[in-house]
């Protein structure tokens, strides 16, 4: 069925594959982009006629507002930090979005998030460590911008807006393949995972009785 989508993060290029997906759905999906610069939607997303481009900043309360106010039902987040930005601003504006989504009455939220937050279900894993570690010694504000984000999503109450946090490994542009949703250190879990296979799991796992509603998988292919 049809569904109104609010997008974060669609000038990105995962966000861009799920935008061009839900576009190509055979579902007729409505999307909402929610962009800081609008100028780097791809033509021929922002000229589709199902696609509304507000331009705002997470920092941006009344855009915010704007935006959750759009009609949509499900939200989803492609965002995550970017160039020497510090701090954790992508933690700080879902803190301001997510009252204004359950206020809106949201269904459904995704995140992307990564394995700098750890979610229970986790086993010791000296992969994971090592690239956690990795990314504590060169990714910036990486680690505590993830690490934050985590926290905060799944401290939701899954009762007012049913939340998925969907985190990825090593990321490349390859094909669409088969997606394994699983946690980390169970022996299913890879590294690897293509952009357009996070587009595609996405736009699946959409619905409200979701197997990964209030869970935090670790996605590969």
């Amino acid at each position: 069925m049809p569904s109104h989508i609010l997008v974060l993060g669609a000038t990105g290029q995962t966000g861009i594959d799920f935008c061009n997906l839900a576009l190509s759905s055979p579902h007729n999906h409505t999307l909402t982009l929610y962009a800081r610069n609008p100028t780097k939607v791809p033509e021929a997303i922002s000229s589709n006629s199902n696609v509304t481009i507000i331009k705002g900043t997470l920092e941006d309360e009344v855009m915010l507002k704007i935006a959750a106010s759009c009609g949509a039902k499900i939200f989803v987040s492609f965002a995550g930090p970017t160039g020497r930005l510090s701090g954790t601003p992508v933690t700080d504006g879902m803190k301001l979005l997510f009252p204004l989504l359950i206020q809106n009455k949201f269904r459904r939220a995704l995140i992307l998030g990564t394995c700098s937050f750890p979610a229970p279900p986790d086993k010791p894993s000296w992969k994971w460590s090592a690239l956690v570690t990795f990314v504590k010694v060169i990714g910036g504000s990486a680690y505590s911008e993830f690490n934050s984000l985590g926290e905060f999503v799944t401290s939701q109450d899954v009762d007012k807006i049913k939340w998925t946090l969907f985190r990825v490994p090593f990321l490349g542009n390859g094909e669409e393949k088969a997606v394994t949703a699983t946690f980390a250190g169970s022996g299913e879990d890879g590294m690897f995972l293509s952009r357009k296979s996070i587009a595609a799991w996405v736009l699946s796992e959409m619905g409200e009785d979701s197997e990964w509603v209030g869970k935090a998988p670790v996605l590969c292919n």
